[in-house]
């Protein structure tokens, strides 16, 4: 199982019946996801189950990640994912956070996935991805399945997406690259 999918599942545990859902998200979500109502107010109760509080922690996060990938470390890889998954930078992932990032992860469009991705290895948000946070992600990936990589693998894949050679991937070459070169998405993944 991919690992997001992993984290959904982990994440879901039994579900039981909690608050409510307010109209205005439940509107939202089923506007920008590929979810019916019934089907947002289950993941709903089972997401109030698992966090009470209507909000997931990072450190929560990362302790379900390292349960997933016990023969690796996570937390590194698992406080990027956290970070993007936490689009307006509280410092917890709400509901509204966590189907948006599920439905991209799980039933988005090759693009809307790559974008996510590429979120994900911009780590300071500049819109551009350097040779830091590329080695950053790459390293990380590839702890958190206890195969660690060598530098190499991020020279590799910061060589081949910055066509224009000026120290930075933008999210177009990053966007254009993976999708004519798929080998490059296994090295984003810790699979080559």
């Amino acid at each position: 199982i991919h690992f997001y999918k992993r984290v959904v599942l982990f994440i879901m545990g039994n579900k039981s019946s909690k608050g409510a859902l307010s109209k205005e998200d439940l509107d939202f979500l089923m506007r920008n996801t590929s979810n019916s109502a019934e089907e947002i107010q289950e993941w709903h109760k089972g997401f109030l189950k698992d966090c009470p509080s209507g909000e997931l922690t990072k450190d929560q996060f990362v302790a379900m990640y390292n349960k997933m990938f016990p023969s690796g470390n996570a937390d590194k890889f698992s406080e990027n994912v956290f970070r993007t998954f936490d689009t307006n930078r509280s410092s917890t992932i709400d509901f509204r956070e966590f189907m948006l990032a599920l439905h991209v992860t799980s039933s988005g469009t090759p693009e809307e996935k790559l974008t996510w991705a590429f979120r994900m290895y911009d780590v300071d948000g500049s819109g551009s991805i350097d040779f830091n946070e590329m080695k950053r992600i790459v390293s990380a990936v590839y702890e958190m399945i206890g195969a660690y990589g060598d530098l190499n693998k991020a020279h590799e894949l910061f060589s081949k997406m910055d066509q224009n050679s000026d120290g930075f991937v933008s999210q177009e070459e990053f966007i254009a690259i993976i999708k004519q070169d798929k080998s490059l998405l296994n090295i984003l993944q810790g699979k080559a």
